[in-house]
């Protein structure tokens, strides 16, 4: 079974000759334990295609389906459920909470996912440890550099045990040192959990690790294409695609 299936997957925004098709036709079928990358240029709908996936957004037409489980006709409130059990988010702004530590911010997520309050405690801990943050677990991310806030937001996307982590420019606000280095931890993360990773990057490094690549233009992908030794990352892989 799939972890991730698209079938004509549409979003399109307005109506008439001023609708603006983000994501246009998409179909596509990730493995579990794959780790993807989407590229391409601003504009080019991949976010838009992350959303749609994380259930953050509807479809205007189309089929998903997470794990084999048809996503699109849920109701709002079977969708935040799902998405709060099955699905891990990491965001290029992190998206931490001030007035929280560390340790707390990794258990925003069992707010919405009503697992039991001191198990996740432990397992927070247990993640910030793997993330290399045990001694900052009472910090807050004022106190943190931009590569720790990513750490605490990679133990956070991981809290709930999810089968899927979807990335929005994991890498986007960090030097390229410590871009490598949580490459590397996602990297690891997928391997350990056998969590299925997709992020959407315009990072080299990041998308010469991951196994595919998918290049989006004008709401299409225009291409599919598996990352190996015999086929290393170019920059022309995150330049705008050529459509085929």
């Amino acid at each position: 079974m799939p972890a991730i299936e698209l079938i004509d997957v549409r979003k399109y925004y307005g109506k008439g000759e001023t609708s603006v098709k983000a994501v246009d036709g998409v179909s596509v079928t990730v493995d579990n334990g794959e780790f993807i990358s989407i590229v391409g240029r601003s504009g080019s709908g991949k976010t838009t295609l992350l959303d749609v996936i994380g259930l953050l957004m509807r479809p205007t037409t189309g089929t998903i389906r997470i794990d084999g489980e048809e996503t699109t006709r849920m109701k709002d409130n079977q969708r935040a459920s799902y998405r709060a059990h099955k699905l891990g988010f990491i965001f290029q702004d992190f998206n931490l909470l001030d007035t929280l530590n560390a340790v707390e911010n990794v258990m925003l997520p069992v707010r919405y996912s009503g697992a039991d309050k001191k198990a996740a405690r432990k397992r927070a801990m247990q993640l910030l440890d793997e993330v290399g943050l045990a001694d900052r677990a009472q910090h807050r991310p004022t106190q943190m550099s931009g590569g720790e806030k990513q750490r605490v937001s990679i133990a956070r996307s991981l809290i709930n045990s999810p089968s899927i982590v979807l990335g929005d420019e994991p890498t986007g606000n960090l030097d390229s040192d410590t871009a490598q280095k949580l490459v590397a931890l996602m990297r690891r993360a997928n391997r350990d959990y056998n969590v299925t990773f997709v992020v959407v990057t315009h990072d080299l490094e990041l998308a010469s690790r991951t196994d595919r690549i998918l290049r989006i233009k004008d709401g299409h992908v225009v291409s599919d294409e598996r990352v190996t030794a015999a086929s290393p990352v170019t920059p022309e892989h995150l330049a705008e695609p050529v459509s085929v």
